[in-house]
């Protein structure tokens, strides 16, 4: 086995090279040519004495390649002269010359695709020349969705011609195509409708992931579930439990000094009245949502999450909506009060959490460097029922 260079060395280097996509960018964009040179490792003098049989078989490899079986010219083939003692001058490959473009897609076999750009351009120039240039700039990932082109292009096309603000996603009327087309290609849709959109059709806070409110389209929305601890006056008054779109609750304002918020649903459905409160079914990071409910700011707020690292998690990222929000068994004595119901939480955070008060705080800390245990996990809903209780006696009259 020997370290010199040989023709399927330098076709996988030339194929690395292309895949960065810069060959066919330049194609695309008309940039000129420019010819390529790859340096190739040829035997020593030592070698030669040593191996001449191999090295004449190595150095025909390059002279057979170097042309098709129909005498078409593959690359040129650049030789030195090493010189031996015993041996005297002897020429061997020192680089391969690729003379032009044609010539580099027909030896690493990527013709093919440049029909599919030349294509994609055409068809690009006919119908919304404004994202030929990001074609030049992607040409391989435009290539690599040659056979759905026209249906991105139709659908960038219909968001341009129409406004978005009053439409959810399932509007978009594109014959043959549906909403998962769009979610299927969310990221791609997003890269071509930055390309060609104006500043003010896009929404810079939201990423491709939130793909109708990026581009003003109607979000899906939101709902929130609680049950009603007290009368309402606004409601029907044997009306216990509600669930509306968080929009419509945010304008119907509940009478209630405390809201808790809670995240299993057994515990929702059997927490205790409390006078004068409404409890909440968090549902995890779904807890943003609150934020947009006016009169949430003016309420005394208690999350009860579980004893894990995601429970303070979502307890830093209630108060950086809310500023007071109180924790209840969140402790670590309510922690060491149940050890028989303790499991594992399947993948911890770690992360820095500002919002969390001192004991909260060590609490996650200990979490995290597993000092009870590896990754310790307390659920709501294993905790006693009776603990709940006495936790929630400040509220009670």
């Amino acid at each position: 086995m020997t370290s010199w260079t040989n023709v399927n060395d330098l076709i996988a280097t030339l194929r690395k090279r292309w895949a960065t996509g810069r060959y066919l960018s330049d194609y695309a964009g008309n940039v000129p040519w420019t010819p390529i040179e790859l340096p190739v490792k040829a035997p020593s003098a030592s070698e030669l004495l040593d191996q001449f049989d191999d090295v004449v078989h190595w150095a025909e490899g390059f002279q057979r390649d170097s042309h098709t079986g129909e005498g078409a010219a593959r690359f040129a083939v650049i030789y030195r002269t090493v010189k031996g003692k015993n041996l005297g001058a002897n020429s061997v490959p020192a680089r391969v010359r690729i003379e032009n473009f044609e010539q580099l897609c027909a030896l690493i076999g990527t013709t093919r695709d440049v029909r599919s750009l030349d294509a994609i351009l055409r068809q690009t120039d006919a119908l919304m020349p404004t994202l030929a240039p990001w074609v030049v700039a992607h040409p391989l990932s435009a290539v690599e969705h040659q056979s759905i082109w026209g249906d991105l292009l139709a659908t960038v096309a219909w968001i341009i011609a129409n406004s978005t603000e009053a439409l959810y996603l399932r509007q978009i009327d594109v014959e043959g195509l549906d909403t998962k087309f769009v979610d299927h290609h969310r990221k791609l849709l997003d890269e071509l409708l930055t390309a060609v959109l104006s500043e003010d059709r896009i929404d810079s806070e939201y990423s491709a992931a939130d793909f109708a409110r990026r581009f003003r389209f109607r979000p899906k929305p939101t709902y929130t579930r609680l049950r009603l601890l007290n009368p309402q006056p606004a409601l029907p008054k044997d009306l216990s439990e509600i669930t509306l779109r968080t929009e419509e609750l945010a304008a119907l304002e509940l009478v209630a000094d405390t809201v808790f918020v809670v995240e299993n649903e057994i515990t929702y459905l059997a927490f205790p009245t409390v006078p004068n409160s409404i409890v909440v079914f968090g549902s995890g990071f779904s807890l943003a949502a609150l934020q947009d409910i006016p009169w949430m700011y003016r309420r005394e707020i208690v999350y009860w999450g579980d004893i894990d690292t995601h429970g303070f998690d979502i307890l830093h990222r209630l108060r950086t909506q809310f500023d007071s929000v109180q924790s209840i068994m969140m402790d670590l004595q309510t922690l060491l009060a149940h050890p028989r119901q303790w499991v594992i939480e399947p993948s911890p955070t770690s992360r820095a959490l500002t919002n969390l008060n001192d004991a909260e705080r060590a609490l996650y800390h200990d979490l995290i460097e597993d000092r009870y245990g590896p990754a310790v996990r307390l659920e709501q809903e294993r905790v006693r029922f009776s603990w709940l209780q006495q936790a929630l006696q400040p509220w009670m009259p």
